[in-house]
Order: C-alpha cells, then structure tokens, then sequence
C-alpha cells in the first residue's frame, strides 16, 4: 500500500511536535513524583512531609488571602477618604488648615521647626527660616491644601544651612515615596503586580516573537519581584552589597552560656560540629580569620572574615572582608534562660553571586543554606550536651 499523503506543512506540524513534548515531559515528571512518594525505603516519610507542607502552604495561603482583604478594604477606605478631603475640604476652618499645613511641611522642609505659621481667614502666612533650593517647592504645595486662599511668605532665605542657627543640624525631609519604589510592597501593590504580569503575558501572544520576549521578561521580572517583596537589586544581587539573603535561626542548649560560648568565640573549634568547615585560621590580632569552606559540589571556598562586634560571653558579629565572592555578615548572639539552658541565635545575610534568585535555584538543587544552618546548630547542641563530636551525615 502507498503512503497516504496528509499534506500538512511544517508550520501545521510543529504544534502537533511540541504537544507530544510537553505530553512527553509531564509523563516524565509524573514518574518521577510517583517514584519519590512511593519509594519502598524513605517513600512514608517523605509523603509525610509532603503533607505537612501541602498543610502549611494552605494555611500560608489562608493568611495571606485574609491580609489581601484587609488591605484592599483598608486602602479602599483611604481613597475614599482622599476624594472627600479633596471635595468636602475647601470649607475647613483656620484650626484644621494650620494642622493640615503643619503635616506638608514636614514633606517639603527640611528642618520644619524653623518655619512658623499663620492662618487667618484661610490666608497662610510663613515666617521664620528656609533653604532657597525648598523655598518655591513648598510654597507650590501650600497653595494646593484644599482650603487654603492664599499663601504669603514672609521667611528668610538661605543659602546654606550654616547661615542661620535654627537650620542647623541633620534635618531631612519626609517626602512621599511611591509605592512601587519602596523596599516592602503592600498586599495589594503585590497583587496588582502579579496581576499586571499575567496580564503582560497574556497580552505578548499576538506580536512578534522580540516583541513577545521583551513583554513577557518584563512580565516575569514583575511577577517576581511581586512573589518575593524583594527589591530586584537583592533578588539580582547587583549593588545590594551583602544584604541579599536573610537567614535567621535558633536552638536551645541545655547547657550554661560561658560554655558554650568557649566554643562559638574560637572559630578553631568549627570544623568539630561544621562539616562544610574545612579549616579556620586566626591572624595575630585576633580579629581577623582565613576560612576554608566546602561550596557546591565540594569545591573548597576561602575567605577573610573580621570581627565588628563582640560582647564577652553573649554576643560576636562579623563581616566579610571587601572583595570576596560571596559577601556576607553574620552575628551570633546567647541568650541565658531561666531554667539553665542558653538560647543560641544566628544571623546571616549574604549576596550569593546571583543574588535571591541564586539562593532559591541552590534551594531547588539541594544546597539550602537555612537547612545547613539549622542542622550546625544541632550538631552544635549535640557536641555541647554529649561533649562528644556528632558523627553522621547530613539529613536529606
């Protein structure tokens, strides 16, 4: 028999061909999740904890949904607000427009003590002193208080702050900062975010293929900046110095805090409870230390590290040295109970070389810095409380 012709082109094709890979792919993937779960030997337990953390992401979920709502009602509440002061405004007498004049100075002023105020029959009269460079820009935001007639200033300009006596000092303005250019974004900024990313690549389908890439990098750039509250020079790692990362974790030791602070304050005793500490050097002034580490896949890393604080028997800080590959910070700090036991607390912020996002891709790999952390501190607390070396490999 003869092959029957179908007379589809290579266009016509190729969606058939990628649904075959991706119908390929989510078998694989199947396979693979039904192996892990289900594996004879360590299957139970990690269906177990896949439970508990099936549990936890809906509670997070839960809480997080609850603090959206509160937010967008809160918010809602507030423009509204707004929209009368802005409406209903115009007819507050002298008291309110001195207090509400009071508030924007300290927006546009930098030392809003010097300058005094005036109201009468809505007319703002300004004496005192001010900077020449916020002179006309306050002035600008006066006239826009709803309410206020007119305004007459009857300050003193300066140039410099060393010119009058009251402008001296670390004054600064408490100007407005956007929302989506601050550190922390609210729920309902983050909401709004991620639901301007899907938008983006819902709506990058139709254009051309640079076109759409552009779009929808852009669009994952803001979904993930809206996923992780991080702003991008900590999720990038570029300029966030050695604040990228935030680790922070506990333990209790039944133990007395002078003891164990004879181990923690002599980085020579790491590598007894620290696998991935391979060796630890001090120089002659004490508070400098050369650390040989074991990185991912066994590649050994070095680095200085000094000391930037230390309170005898409750408290080190320290730093990495200008220049290394992974900069970081860190503080240690012991706690005595009441009972007898000392608390340990450990403090870690770090820029990985891709930042955030390099931290999440090392999570994903298995190289999860917080686990590491949590699993010295028992090591730790087993040494200290057995005063014996842990012996055992790391927990999966």
């Amino acid at each position: 028999m003869r092959a029957r012709n179908t007379g589809m082109t290579a266009e016509e094709r190729r969606p058939r061909l990628s649904r075959s890979i991706a119908a390929a792919g989510l078998g694989f993937c199947a396979g693979a999740a039904i192996a892990y779960l289900f594996d004879p030997a360590r299957g139970r337990s990690r269906r177990a904890r896949s439970r508990d953390k099936a549990s936890h992401a809906t509670h997070e979920l839960r809480d997080g949904l609850g603090v959206l709502g509160r937010d967008l009602t809160n918010r809602s509440r507030g423009s509204a607000a707004a929209v009368r002061y802005r409406v209903a405004g115009r007819s507050a007498d002298d008291r309110i427009l001195y207090e509400r004049v009071r508030a924007e100075l300290g927006r546009h002023v930098s030392h809003p003590h010097a300058v005094e105020v005036h109201v009468q029959d809505r007319v703002v009269t300004l004496t005192g002193d001010v900077l020449a460079a916020e002179e006309e820009r306050t002035r600008r935001a006066l006239r826009r208080i709803p309410g206020v007639k007119r305004v007459e200033a009857g300050w003193v300009t300066h140039r410099a702050a060393e010119e009058s006596f009251r402008l001296r000092g670390g004054g600064r303005r408490r100007e407005p900062v956007p929302e989506l250019m601050q550190e922390q974004w609210s729920p309902t900024a983050r909401f709004l975010a991620g639901t301007g990313a899907a938008a983006l690549w819902a709506a990058s389908g139709g254009l051309p293929r640079p076109a759409a890439w552009a779009i929808r990098g852009a669009g994952a750039v803001l979904a993930a900046r809206a996923a992780t509250n991080l702003p991008l020079r900590r999720l990038t790692g570029v300029n966030a110095g050695r604040r990228a990362v935030d680790i922070t974790a506990a333990i209790t030791v039944d133990a007395p805090a002078e003891t164990i602070w004879a181990l923690v304050s002599d980085y020579s005793v790491f590598p007894r409870f620290m696998p991935d500490v391979r060796e630890v050097r001090r120089s002659g002034d004490g508070r400098t230390s050369h650390w040989l580490i074991s990185g991912p896949a066994g590649a050994p890393i070095r680095f200085d590290a000094t000391e930037t604080r230390r309170e005898e028997g409750r408290e080190i800080a320290w730093r990495s040295a200008e220049g290394e590959l992974i900069a970081h910070t860190g503080a240690l700090r012991l706690t005595e109970q009441p009972d007898g036991r000392t608390r340990v607390q450990v403090r870690l912020t770090y820029n990985p070389v891709t930042g955030a996002a390099g931290h999440a891709v090392a999570r994903l790999l298995g190289a999860n810095p917080a686990r590491r952390l949590r699993q010295d501190l028992m090591r730790l607390k087993s040494y200290v409380e057995s005063e014996r070396q842990p012996v055992g490999p790391r927990g999966a």
